[in-house]
């Protein structure tokens, strides 16, 4: 057998094997976010929980070091350009690297699309959108450096489908697709993968908050769901997991679907 075809011996044993690398979350104080900072620190990764509620990132900490792992607490607005890259630098200085950038930073807002306020508009593009391309660029350039690095970027179903009453998270989750391929091709030859994870309607603070258990958008979305139940956030660890191993070396440029089926119905 060819040596470049041949599996080496114990070679898929490590291959989820995310021991000693630096993670940053951001939105980890809460939901999606907190999920994956608890999951990937379950895995002995040192979590950098980025949130600008800082109570929220400091009770994801305290529960990471509750059950043995290492986490960090950092105030982060990643709709601050300066802000993010200032993180940045602090990190890779701190701990030599960062290996893992999961951006989970969002928000939603409802409303019919011909009265949507300018002001809410512009909150959920500057931070769903915005927020997610200055973290790449600032902890990308981190990556670049060290010529290897992954970049989850949180998408959703919304990133391919309509529903009403959703008009900016739509557009900012489309955007978020686009700029994950788009910095997939241009980082791709060095040494930087980009993703995506695109989840269901879930049960967490954000939906909660934008109305999205009982509302016109989550009946329309509910109605299409293959199981009548929402998703759970600590569901997309094994997801995130996946994407930021080795195990994914050759996955780039793509948004892992954890949305029950709803996209095949």
């Amino acid at each position: 057998m060819n040596a470049e075809t041949t599996v080496p011996e114990n070679y898929a044993a490590t291959l989820f094997d995310l021991r000693g690398r630096v993670a940053v979350v951001t939105g980890g104080g809460s939901g999606l976010g907190a999920a994956i900072s608890i999951g990937y620190a379950q895995l002995g990764v040192t979590v950098i929980v980025a949130d600008v509620n800082t109570a929220g990132a400091e009770a994801t900490r305290d529960t990471i070091k509750q059950q043995g792992g290492t986490a960090i607490v950092a105030e982060l607005d990643v709709t601050k350009r300066e802000q993010c890259f200032s993180l940045a630098e602090t990190i890779s200085r701190d701990h030599g690297r960062v290996d893992i950038l999961v951006n989970s930073a969002g928000s939603a807002f409802r409303s019919p699309a011909e009265d949507f306020p300018e002001d809410k508009f512009n909150f959920i593009l500057d931070l769903n959108l915005k927020g997610t391309y200055f973290c790449c660029q600032a902890f990308g350039r981190v990556m670049l450096a060290q010529e290897k690095g992954s970049i989850i970027n949180i998408a959703s179903i919304g990133s391919f489908v309509g529903y009403p009453w959703a008009s900016a998270y739509l557009a900012s989750k489309g955007g978020v697709l686009q700029i994950t391929k788009g910095l997939a091709l241009e980082w791709r030859d060095r040494g930087v993968r980009v993703n995506g994870i695109g989840p269901t309607l879930m049960e967490s603070p954000l939906t909660k908050a934008a109305g999205s258990t009982t509302s016109i958008t989550a009946d329309f979305i509910k109605a299409r769901m293959l199981r009548p139940r929402l998703g759970l956030p600590r569901e997309l660890i094994g997801t995130a997991v996946f994407l930021a191993s080795d195990a994914s070396e050759l996955v780039t440029g793509h948004v892992v679907m954890c949305d029950d089926g709803y996209l095949t119905a």
